[in-house]
């Protein structure tokens, strides 16, 4: 009970915040795939932790992504292309590393992490592009 009031107590300071609708966005498509990971992990319960462990890359990534995003939304568009292009740079080397490292170090079942990262990467990527489509609108 304590996790559920803490955490819409920072989504409620989120909110406040009006330069954060983009955020909230991508929060609760966050919310939203962490319910369908518990839902399918309730069904293979010998798969938890493939099933976070592939969530865990793409949402950090995303939310360091929109956190820029948004910082640099008010320079300029040429400053925020740099920005999405170093980012998609260091994207590019991070998930490399991410899926070497969980697959040297963590011994598990290949396939649900595999199935989890990509779901995950191609709905928070997609949530990207809205966002970002939101901030150059304004």
């Amino acid at each position: 009970m304590f996790v559920f009031w803490n955490v819409f107590r920072v989504l409620s300071i989120i909110k406040d915040n009006k330069r954060s609708k983009e955020m909230m966005l991508y929060i609760y498509t966050v919310i939203f795939l962490i319910g369908i990971a518990g839902i399918f992990s309730r069904f293979f319960d010998n798969m938890i932790s493939e099933i976070f462990f592939g969530l865990l890359g793409p949402v950090l990534v995303g939310f360091i992504t929109i956190f820029f995003m948004i910082k640099y939304s008010n320079n300029g568009a040429i400053r925020l292309n740099r920005i999405l292009v170093r980012g998609f740079v260091i994207k590019f080397i991070f998930y490399g590393a991410f899926i070497i490292t969980i697959f040297t170090v963590y011994s598990f079942k290949p396939v649900p992490f595999m199935c989890s990262f990509t779901l995950s990467f191609i709905v928070l990527h997609m949530m990207e592009a809205v966002v970002l489509k939101k901030i150059q609108g304004r």
